[in-house]
């Protein structure tokens, strides 16, 4: 399994810390933070400001996060009640770290997750969503970006629309699995999808299900349900996979490719051919 583009280091300041800060009249107090914080708890919500970092290390915040545009925030080991927003190019990177809210980013460089956990929805329009070794209780959508899921839970759905790619390896999603849209196509290996499964309008190439072009595939890919491959111009191959449902290939071009290792339990609609063999 592999990501198709390096994760960017962020950027940490040496100084600085937690500060409460008192808002406009009546607005809630709220702690920004600009360098380090430890294992301390915020009553309030946390903010980055505006084009600085923070790193966070076993800290709980009770409110909100927000990370403000161009900002940094890299947590550790840490607990946020809220929600957590991620602005404008701003980035956020959490490892070992509950957020018992939802996860929103608008036109952020991008969101990486690892060994964590989010209670509520994922939303990501513009830049890359890495979701690694994580439990994802909501459903999941990433636009106009990179979507990466390994080793990962999706109890909702997930949809990567109008990506260069969206890639999922050795996760399960319990609710329907949607890619449209993606330049560079994407990656189904070794998962299991427990809604209907939809590849549509893709591009470059789709690997479902077994090894390709885009990388090796060590397991099987289990699909409860339905299988819709169609309208994509991507040289896309099925294998290595068990479809409960039908599969729905129509108006691809190339046609869909199936493997000797597909099987297909409930007949299929449309056009495929044999995949060619690698050796």
């Amino acid at each position: 399994m592999k990501i198709r583009t390096f994760i960017a280091t962020a950027s940490m300041v040496a100084s600085g810390g937690l500060v409460a800060v008192a808002g406009p009249a009546q607005a809630a107090l709220y702690t920004t933070c600009v360098g380090d914080g430890g294992a301390v708890t915020v009553d309030g919500d946390l903010v980055v400001p505006a084009g600085q970092s923070c790193t966070l290390t076993g800290t709980k915040v009770k409110g909100t996060v927000k990370v403000e545009a161009g900002a940094d925030l890299v947590a550790a080991g840490a607990t946020f009640n809220g929600g957590v927003t991620v602005g404008a190019n701003a980035y956020v990177d959490l490892t070992d770290t509950a957020v018992k809210g939802a996860l929103t980013a608008q036109g952020a460089f991008g969101a990486h997750l690892e060994n964590s956990s989010v209670k509520g929805a994922i939303t990501a329009n513009q830049g890359f969503l890495y979701a690694v070794d994580s439990t994802l209780d909501g459903n999941v959508r990433a636009q106009a970006g990179e979507l990466y899921v390994s080793g990962s839970t999706v109890d909702g759905s997930l949809t990567g629309d109008a990506n260069q790619y969206s890639d999922v390896y050795d996760s399960t999603v319990d609710g329907t699995l949607t890619v449209t849209g993606n330049s560079l196509g994407g990656v189904l290996c070794a998962s299991e999808v427990y809604g209907n499964t939809v590849y549509k309008a893709n591009s470059d190439a789709l690997q479902l299900g077994g090894a390709g072009l885009l990388g090796s595939c060590d397991g099987a890919t289990y699909l409860d349900k339905d299988l819709t491959v169609t309208d994509n111009t991507a040289n896309a191959v099925l294998d290595n996979a068990i479809v409960r449902g039908k599969l729905t290939a129509t108006g691809n071009s190339p046609v869909l490719q199936v493997g000797e290792l597909a099987r297909i339990r409930g007949g299929i609609t449309g056009e495929t051919t044999a995949a060619v063999s690698a050796a």
